[in-house]
This record gives structure tokens, sequence and C-alpha cells, in this order.
């Protein structure tokens, strides 16, 4: 039987209140986040983290080139999320389309 959601803070608190379960159900998914009426949420090695929208300062796509031996390279985006000139989350994506909604609905 699985245990009630929790989610881990900017701050190193977790929470599992009924609020946040229930923006967090009802947030659409993009990828590995999801953008509630509450907050962020985000998975990152097996943790669910949760930001609020106003600890977000600024945030981009950064774009990453591997270079494999004999194949062409291939290329992932990572939305790196920024709080007092320090990268707080870097969320690897497969897709540029992912992040770049993300970014439109962060800046929203």
């Amino acid at each position: 039987m699985f245990g009630r959601l929790k989610f881990k803070g900017v701050d190193k608190k977790t929470i599992s209140d009924e609020a946040h379960i229930e923006d967090y159900k009802a947030a659409p998914e993009i990828g590995r986040v999801r953008l509630g009426k509450l907050c962020m949420y985000y998975r990152d090695l097996g943790v669910k983290y949760y930001v609020p929208y106003e600890y977000i300062e600024r945030c981009f796509c950064r774009i990453s080139e591997c270079q494999p031996d004999d194949s062409p390279a291939y290329y992932y985006y990572r939305l790196i999320l920024i709080h007092g000139e320090k990268e707080f989350a870097n969320l690897i994506f497969n897709e540029k389309e992912d992040v770049e909604k993300i970014l439109e609905l962060l800046k929203a």
C-alpha cells in the first residue's frame, strides 16, 4: 500500500497537506514537472519537490551537446531554476518543446 504523497521544499521541509496534494493531482504534467495553482512540482531522483512561484527569480533553458564516437551529436535540454544567483534545480528533458512550454507558463 502506498503512503500519502509528500513533497520536499526548497527549505528542506516536507509537507503532505491536502491542499498541495489536490493541487499536484489537478496540475497538468509536462515531462516530470507539474505547474499547479499553488506552486511548481517536479520529480528528481525519486523525490517530489515543490517550489513556490515567488521563490523562482529566474529560469532558462541550457542546451547540452553530447558528441559520441562515430555517431552524430545529440542534444538534451536543461530547465534551470535560480534563486539568489544560485541554481537550485537543473532538470533534464529530451524535448526542447517541453522546456519552452514550461518557461512560457512560468513567465505568465
